[in-house]
């Protein structure tokens, strides 16, 4: 049975970084890519198409990238795309397909800008069903 690597990607350095560990660390395991579209302050119910559809093709930029990274290293990856807040989406993504291990960029702030900012990859350690991997 193949391990089932879970890997957020925002588009961010840290997350490429997440995901370049997960494909050289993991080449043999099912990776599935995760992008969330953090519905605060667009709510698809009443924002404008426009706004609806820049939310979305961003996210699809973002498997486009994701998808290219894991063509350089030869491996062959799931993207998947998901609205919600983006903490409880990944985790809740993590136990319904059952995944064995998540991969997160983060991006090792400190003092005020993470209390300000917070952490996605830390509460994500926190909360997640199986055992994580943060990757700076």
């Amino acid at each position: 049975m193949n391990t089932h690597i879970l890997v957020p990607f925002d588009g961010s350095l840290p997350a490429r970084h997440a995901l370049e560990h997960a494909l050289e660390n993991f080449p043999e395991a099912e990776i599935t890519v995760l992008t969330v579209i953090d519905e605060i302050g667009y709510s698809t119910k009443y924002a404008a198409a426009e706004e609806t559809g820049q939310l979305f093709a961003s996210a699809k930029q973002r498997l486009e990238t994701a998808d290219a990274i894991a063509d350089e290293y030869g491996v062959s990856i799931d993207c998947v795309a998901d609205i919600g807040p983006t903490c409880e989406t990944i985790t809740e993504y993590a136990e319904d397909a059952d995944v064995d291990h998540v991969v997160i960029g983060t991006h090792g702030r400190t003092g005020l800008s993470r209390i300000i900012v917070g952490s996605v990859a830390e509460t994500v350690i926190r909360q997640s069903p199986s055992p994580v991997t943060a990757v700076k």
